[in-house]
């Protein structure tokens, strides 16, 4: 709110504000007192002796005055304070605590012709405890061990400690003084004058702390070394309000430094002989600093002094000359779970090699830590020559790797980063290249990805879709709903697959693919997980009770891989059974292949542990992942689900028909069941029937729906088969 006071003229302004009772002063915009009534003259001891002073010298400390540029600033834009708290110092010397308006005076004809302050003491309990507060803050900058000085923005001390000067004569007159004209009174070298006053405006040029070694000779002391820095302070407006200056003494540091510097030159003398070996043992050291140890490429500390540098190169030419690509081997982890870490630094040592040898000899490969390589193009190929390169690094990474007799074989997902003249840093090439190469990922791993600004604004989104579904898991947004899982022998419903779906608020109903990715990325997938399994429970349950005469169904939930590298996932499922009362043997706990690729020790007891509960063990999406043989005799399964890419295929793709059928035929002979996802048409239906596969799903039979209309379908299925019968 801009408020203000009008006045005719000056002379008006003044007699107006003489007849104030309360205690009020006018000063023109630089601070100069015009006027001064008697309310003031009775509150801090002055006359008309203060006219034409700066109220700056009125204040309690020199400190203060800083403070009130930033109020005169304030009210000059217009701004009425209110309540402003101002330590005056009374004619008498003692500190005079008052609160203050201050406002902004115009002319009618809009011009500024001052500022009007209003006054009113602040006294008793709350006076006192403010003015032994600023006692105590002036005590405490005097008590510290390091010299301190606060200079406004004109450059002037304005506070300086008992350690930055000890003399208090000279400490008492620098106040209001300049570094120059305090040089000059000491007699100090011009040349130290110049390089303060350099530093001075060097950290206030570019907002920042700067810090330098100052030597000079001291009566008392003698050579005296001193670390100082200078600290600019701004405030809420952007505008300086004081400039911290501080130093630390390192005279002994500095005498030890040069001590130990003599004795190192006496000791080199001695070991000439050893030079060679010395410099040998240092250019190994400096390798090491920048090279991986495993790989013997560049690290990534190298990586990126050399990124800056092709930066700081293609602004000297006008355009970008530099490409980065980022590459994430995938599925390292199973490598190195299932084969040993001995065999996953053996596959690293191998990628590194292959990674090298396509690219040219001006190109850096580095190896960015973990299984995450950089590599950087210099000078830059066409874009199609990038794209060539990044196909014929994804091969490469791609040919089989023997590992202690085992046939390794991995794929890449990269990330591709043209140079552009917007990039300023090295970091923010990384950042880019890091969001391409994890949309590569996503898009199917062993692909590549160039960067668009619309990734980062995707990831902008997906950062804010995770603040959404963390609010949406306290607000209560997420549903339940279920898919009939039919029995292909009897043709009724064996049970329901639980479904997560989120209510958005904004965006409607939204499906599991809009938002368990970014769940999973965010660590919400096994808090999701589990309220789906409770929520389905409570619901499954419920609905019992109202139809008690409707048959007893099995109850499929999944479950991601973390659950069964963090604890308590046993008893979490015991706690909800007991909770609900859902009978163990009807309740589905479907897991993915990534579970298994974990600490096979630790992952088998725990699926032990949950299939001692009762609970039945279904692996979802087979034939479509690592699909090893071993899980099946390794660990307590009890089903397989046939992923629905193989369902969908199976009538027009012969290699997808045959592997359906091997599934089935494979667990027959194992002893589990199978159950096929996606079923669409009778006629997949009727070839899955005819392979004998057990179980199915899909909109063939019914699509996700709230219990009440799946349970309705199921009825309809029942009767259905009924007539047939």
């Amino acid at each position: 709110m801009r408020t203000q006071f009008n006045a005719t003229s000056a002379e008006d302004w003044k007699r107006t504000m003489l007849e104030l009772q309360w205690p009020t002063f006018v000063t023109n915009v630089d601070g100069v007192v015009q006027s001064w009534n008697t309310g003031c003259e009775q509150l801090l001891g002055y006359g008309t002796e203060v006219i034409g002073e700066r109220v700056h010298t009125l204040l309690s400390t020199p400190l203060e005055g800083l403070r009130l540029d930033g109020l005169i600033r304030q009210a000059l834009q217009g701004e009425r304070l209110m309540g402003v708290e101002v330590p005056f110092r009374h004619a008498d010397g003692r500190v005079r605590l008052t609160v203050c308006s201050v406002a902004l005076l115009k002319d009618l004809k809009g011009g500024d012709l001052g500022l009007v302050f209003t006054c009113a003491p602040l006294s008793g309990e709350q006076g006192t405890l403010k003015s032994g507060r600023q006692h105590f803050y002036e005590s405490l900058l005097n008590v510290l061990p390091a010299p301190l000085a606060i200079l406004n923005p004109q450059g002037q001390y304005v506070f300086c400690n008992e350690v930055s000067i000890r003399n208090p004569e000279i400490r008492a007159w620098i106040i209001g003084k300049t570094d120059e004209e305090y040089v000059t009174y000491r007699g100090f070298d011009r040349a130290m004058l110049e390089r303060r006053q350099a530093h001075y405006r060097q950290s206030v040029q570019e907002r920042r702390s700067v810090t330098f070694e100052e030597v000079f000779d001291s009566a008392e002391r003698g050579r005296v070394v001193q670390a100082r820095t200078y600290t600019p302070v701004y405030d809420d407006t952007g505008e300086l309000s004081m400039v911290l200056g501080y130093g630390l003494e390192i005279t002994e540091l500095r005498a030890a430094q040069e001590a130990l510097q003599t004795l190192n030159s006496e000791l080199e003398a001695r070991v000439t002989a050893r030079t060679a070996q010395l410099e040998v043992a240092n250019r190994q050291i400096q390798h090491d600093a920048f090279h991986d140890a495993l790989t013997g490429l560049p690290n990534g500390a190298l990586f990126t002094d050399r990124l800056e540098q092709a930066i700081s190169r293609s602004r000297q030419v006008g355009h970008p000359t530099y490409a980065v690509l980022r590459l994430d081997t995938d599925r390292f982890k199973a490598v190195n779970d299932t084969l040993g870490h001995p065999a996953g630094d053996a596959l690293l040592r191998e990628l590194a090699l292959r990674l090298r040898g396509v690219v040219r000899a001006s190109d850096t490969v580095a190896r960015q830590g973990g299984d995450e390589f950089t590599i950087l193009l210099e000078p830059t190929p066409t874009p199609a020559q990038v794209k060539e390169l990044a196909d014929r690094l994804r091969q490469a990474v791609r040919a089989p790797v023997n590992l202690n007799g085992e046939e390794v074989v991995v794929s890449a997902s990269l990330g591709i980063v043209p140079g552009d003249e917007h990039y300023a840093s090295a970091a923010e090439i990384l950042r880019d290249a890091d969001i391409a190469m994890y949309r590569a990922k996503a898009a199917g791993r062993g692909s590549s990805q160039v960067f668009s600004a619309e990734m980062r604004e995707q990831t902008i989104r997906e950062g804010r879709l995770e603040q959404e579904l963390r609010a949406a898991l306290v607000r209560d947004e997420l549903q339940v709903v279920y898919q009939p899982i039919i029995d292909l022998r009897t043709g009724r419903a064996a049970g329901f697959e639980a479904l997560v779906r989120w209510q958005h608020p904004r965006r409607g109903l939204l499906g599991p693919g809009e938002f368990l990715p970014v769940a999973a990325e965010s660590g919400l997938e096994q808090q999701i997980d589990r309220w789906v399994l409770r929520r389905a429970c409570l619901d499954m349950m419920a609905w019992k009770q109202g139809h008690p005469r409707s048959r007893l169904l099995t109850l499929s939930v999944n479950f991601s891989a973390e659950h069964f590298s963090a604890p308590g996932t046993v008893d979490f499922l015991q706690d909800v059974l007991h909770e609900t009362g859902f009978d163990p043997a009807r309740l589905h706990i479907e897991i993915t292949e990534s579970v298994l690729l974990g600490q096979t020790q630790a992952i088998l007891q725990t699926l032990q542990q949950v299939q001692a509960l009762g609970v039945k063990l279904h692996l979802d999406d087979f034939g479509t992942g690592y699909s090893s043989l071993s899980y099946l005799h390794h660990y307590p399964l009890d089903t397989l689900k046939i992923d629905r890419s193989f369902v969908l295929s199976m009538l027009e793709n012969r290699s997808s028909a045959e592997l359906v059928r091997t599934i089935v035929a494979m667990t027959r002979n194992m002893n589990l069941s199978a159950v096929a996802e996606g079923v669409e048409n009778q006629e997949q239906f009727a070839a899955l029937q005819a392979l004998g596969c057990e179980f199915a799903q899909g909109y063939f039979f019914s699509r996700p729906l709230p219990l009440a209309d799946a349970c309705q379908v199921v009825e309809e299925l029942d009767a259905r088969q009924d007539d047939r019968e």
